[in-house]
């Protein structure tokens, strides 16, 4: 007959097993973000005092003619932050860092809970989309008056967070989370880049305009991204959608993605960036683009299966990533309690679909994975 103590001891036994391998469990989500997470070792001010321009500073002025001029000779080196006096001797300031997308992995979920961080401060529109999106020569009256898509409107928009900044301790930092910047990278410079034949990357244009800055990067399953965003842009007029409409647009875009590899290369097919909700699933094609330019040490990148695993250890990483102080544990426990946005449930994928997607990006997932290391678990299993 067993005893107190024996039970005791039974129970003792398997809660060790338990907690290692809830341990392991957790080790197996956040074991790559170590050697990622490694704090900065240069101040801003430094860095733009001794930055040289690209071979490519007279296409990106013409690309982007309204960025260089309004830039300042030097940064305020008390702050962390790009942060300088105006024309007024009001404080302006740039984003220390940026989150680059991917769209539909968790962009916005990871840029409110950073928030949270004392030494974060919310620049109030989280996806300006400037560096891509805002064409030059600017359109009078983007998006309202107060913003009209040039760059000293885009320097505005962080004109709250200077404010905070200015008044806080100068450890501070904001930064921005516009979703389109990393699959953008050969396609958009202030608009289409291609059409304009300038031969510059998005990659090229921040680097000269904002050579400080860090950047996080969220990869998700490419086959269940691309499902997600086939229902969360698609135009209302449209309907709902179906499993089997998805599966015939599955079809005809990876179909018009191998008639474009056919005619010219990889490089000019990611440029032209269509199919585009398909293509922004090839992670590891844009990769090249933009360690062309900056070093590896500067991207913190993420997959969101394990982000949404040990969310608490994602966030953590970022902030070591970027530098900041470490959170308070029951301020990381209000980040992770955040309300999370509403997820919207659809019909599930139809398995031929599935498997079409799988062959599809399995050999980019392969690409993606020897760039990461040899992990596999940017394979997402398949």
């Amino acid at each position: 007959m067993r005893t107190v103590r024996d039970w005791r001891n039974s129970f003792g036994a398997w809660l060790l097993c338990f907690q290692v391998h809830i341990n392991l469990g957790l080790e197996d989500h956040t074991s790559y973000l170590s050697l990622q997470a490694q704090p900065p070792q240069y101040t801003v001010h430094e860095m733009w005092k001794t930055h040289q321009k690209l071979p490519q500073y007279d296409r990106l002025m013409q690309a982007a003619g309204d960025t260089f001029p309004y830039l300042p000779q030097e940064y305020i080196k008390e702050y962390k932050s790009p942060c300088w006096k105006g024309p007024g001797e009001e404080l302006k300031c740039l984003p220390y860092f940026q989150i680059l997308g991917v769209s539909k992995c968790g962009t916005t979920d990871l840029y409110h809970r950073l928030t949270f961080n004392p030494d974060m401060v919310d620049c109030g529109w989280k996806g300006p989309h400037f560096w891509d999106e805002s064409t030059y020569p600017i359109t009078a009256g983007r998006r309202g008056k107060k913003y009209d898509g040039s760059f000293p409107a885009y320097v505005s928009i962080f004109d709250k967070a200077a404010l905070d900044i200015q008044s806080g301790r100068t450890t501070k930092i904001t930064g921005e989370a516009s979703s389109n910047t990393y699959t953008g990278v050969l396609t958009f410079c202030r608009g289409a880049a291609w059409p304009r034949k300038l031969n510059i990357t998005l990659a090229q244009y921040i680097y000269e305009a904002a050579p400080w800055s860090r950047f996080i990067v969220l990869f998700r399953d490419p086959v269940d991204r691309y499902y997600s965003a086939y229902y969360y842009y698609r135009p209302r007029s449209r309907g709902v959608g179906t499993p089997e409409e998805f599966h015939q647009q599955a079809i005809e875009d990876v179909q018009a993605w191998k008639n474009c590899l056919e005619r010219q290369s990889e490089r000019l097919c990611l440029q032209h960036y269509q199919p585009q909700q398909l293509v922004k699933g090839l992670y590891a094609a844009f990769l090249p683009a933009w360690l062309e330019v900056w070093d590896r040490s500067r991207f913190l990148i993420m997959r969101t299966e394990d982000y949404k695993m040990a969310q608490s250890a994602h966030v953590a990483a970022a902030t070591e990533f970027l530098g900041m102080s470490k959170m308070a544990d029951k301020v990381m426990d209000e980040a992770i309690r955040m309300d999370k946005a509403n997820v919207k449930r659809y019909l599930a994928m139809l398995p031929q679909t599935r498997q079409l997607l799988q062959d599809f990006y399995r050999p980019y997932n392969k690409r993606l994975m020897e760039a990461m290391g040899g992990d596999d678990r940017w394979l997402w299993g398949y």
